[in-house]
């Protein structure tokens, strides 16, 4: 039996730079049978610069290793950055409620994503890439700040063989790129209302598209939002990421619109 509290130690066996300040790590998994759905996230730590998580942004279907793309942004991510390959580095979970992938089967599915929140739904848009047959469409929306923000810029070519593949940038530096926040995506392109909806991005961005979405139709009980919180824990003990009644680390972080609608503090910055 695995034991949910305890740190594998796992090796770093590839290291990719992502957009500026983003960087890919393939892993070795910190035990047999480790599996993830998208979503779920796990615990990182480095002895003496502390734990955080981090969203598994690898493919589900693969068994021999998993990924997580870390941005350098604290103590710990500039720690993790320095890190070579070959080294080891501290990995407990997966944790968390992932998105109802099976929800989507057969349906069209619209992912949308803002900077850094492409990373937890990559295992997504893997899947369909890799599993077109299970999705009737699949959207992407993905926004970020410039070309030098783009993260996972070298499999764009492949996802827009499978998906219906929209990008737009804050300030593009060429005319080559559409330019606006990623909301302007749901005016270039219709998508049909009854579509199940993953979203991931900042909280600022959360109002926008969820307002934009519940004025075209959409159910609230269809658009999942994986939310950001200090999650020290990862078992709802520690309390530091509380919403209302739920625990992100443990009831999310991954939530249905429907669940959070009437609770205002979620939309706060964290």
């Amino acid at each position: 039996m695995i034991n949910k509290y305890k740190t594998y130690n796992c090796k770093i066996l590839k290291i990719s730079q992502e957009g500026s300040n983003s960087k890919n790590f393939s892993l070795s998994l910190p035990y047999k049978n480790f599996n993830f759905t998208a979503g779920q996230y796990v615990m990182i730590s480095i002895p003496g610069f502390g734990e955080a998580p981090i969203s598994i942004s690898s493919d589900m279907n693969k068994k021999d290793h998993f990924q997580l793309t870390v941005r350098e942004a604290g103590t710990l991510t500039s720690e993790l950055h320095k890190k070579k390959k070959g080294n080891i580095i501290g990995i407990r979970g997966p944790y968390g409620r992932p998105f109802p992938i099976k929800l989507g089967k057969d349906k069209t599915i619209l992912i949308v994503a803002g900077g850094c929140g492409i990373e937890p739904v990559r295992p997504l848009i893997l899947d369909a890439v890799k599993n077109p047959q299970k999705y009737k469409k699949v959207y992407i929306f993905y926004g970020a700040k410039n070309e030098d923000a783009m993260i996972y810029a070298q499999e764009y070519d492949k996802w827009r063989k499978a998906c219906d593949f929209n990008l737009t940038l804050d300030n593009p530096k060429s005319k080559k790129y559409r330019k606006g926040v990623v909301t302007k995506l749901f005016d270039v392109k219709k998508v049909p209302n009854d579509a199940i909806a993953y979203v991931c991005g900042p909280p600022v961005m959360y109002k926008f598209v969820i307002d934009k979405m519940i004025k075209q139709g959409f159910k609230p009980e269809n658009i999942f939002m994986s939310l950001e919180r200090h999650m020290d824990c990862g078992q709802g003990v520690c309390q530091h990421c509380a919403i209302g009644p739920y625990y992100v680390c443990k009831d999310g972080p991954v939530f249905s619109y429907e669940e959070l609608k009437n609770l205002k503090t979620w939309l706060k910055p964290i």
